[in-house]
């Protein structure tokens, strides 16, 4: 503009460092001034750790929660990388995520607790560990692999991760602990319980052909002409020459008789 009866003062966040100026010039960015009036770059103070500035500010702006500056005469924050965090306005640091927490994204103010199912071992981590097959872990925030819970006798679990155990089935069953699947009741046996531990043997005098039988009405009789002699039978024995068997699921046949 032309014909002005007076100059104007530099504004904060500037300085006129000549006469007869037609404009103002901006303090760099990393650096600020927060007084009018200025008429040198010397007046542009240095931005402060924990803080930035842009061009032209007239005061330092703090870091914000999720990001950290460690150096003075910065433009701009750092964010906090995974597995870290930052909780603070103007920090100068991020931290690291505990054991038992994770943090999988950049620029977080806090870390996740591992979910049920899974741990987180080691500090500063990006990820949490699911646990594996035949173990489980009902709660959250677990640091270590023995937080995993061998699934028990009885019960097992088929996947990665699992918050819980399942119980065998009937016509399952299984003796150990930390199993990832249950074991088929066996030709001669039968499982009538859920959660079993074991499996019942059919008694002498019949016998069971297949798996996984989940009743005792699976131990068919033995037929007439045959008999089962032991338990856990898979099959019938039938009588040998001299010998017969009128019965059913007998676990024996009588000699003949004198004349017959």
């Amino acid at each position: 503009m032309t014909g002005q009866a007076s100059c104007t003062n530099a504004s904060a966040g500037y300085y006129v460092d000549t006469n007869a100026s037609t404009a103002q010039t901006p303090c760099d960015a990393g650096t600020y001034n927060p007084n009018s009036s200025s008429n040198s770059s010397t007046d542009c103070l240095t931005t402060p750790a924990g803080n930035y500035s842009g061009i032209g500010a007239s005061s330092p702006t703090q870091c914000s929660p999720g990001t950290w500056q460690n150096q003075t005469g910065q433009s701009a924050c750092n964010e906090s990388e995974a597995g870290h965090y930052t909780d603070s306005t103007a920090s100068l640091q991020q931290s690291e995520c505990l054991a038992g927490t994770y943090q999988p994204l950049t620029g977080q103010f806090s870390c996740l607790n591992a979910s049920a199912g899974h741990y987180v071992e080691t500090s500063g981590s990006a990820v949490q560990q699911p646990c594996p097959s035949g173990h489980y872990n009902p709660d959250i925030g677990a640091d270590s692999l023995s937080d995993c819970l061998p699934a028990d006798p009885g019960w097992y679990v088929g996947i990665n991760g699992s918050t819980s155990q399942t119980p065998c089935a009937l016509g399952t069953y299984q003796p150990n602990t930390g199993q990832s699947a249950c074991l088929e009741s066996d030709p001669g046996y039968f499982v009538a319980s859920i959660a079993s531990t074991t499996q019942s043997a059919c008694p002498a005098g019949t016998y069971n052909p297949s798996m996984s039988s989940d009743s005792g009405v699976d131990c068919l009789p033995a037929d007439s002409g045959n008999y089962v002699d032991v338990q856990a039978s898979p099959s019938q024995t039938p009588c040998s020459p001299g010998t017969y068997q009128p019965d059913l699921g007998q676990v024996s046949c009588p000699n003949t008789e004198p004349g017959h």
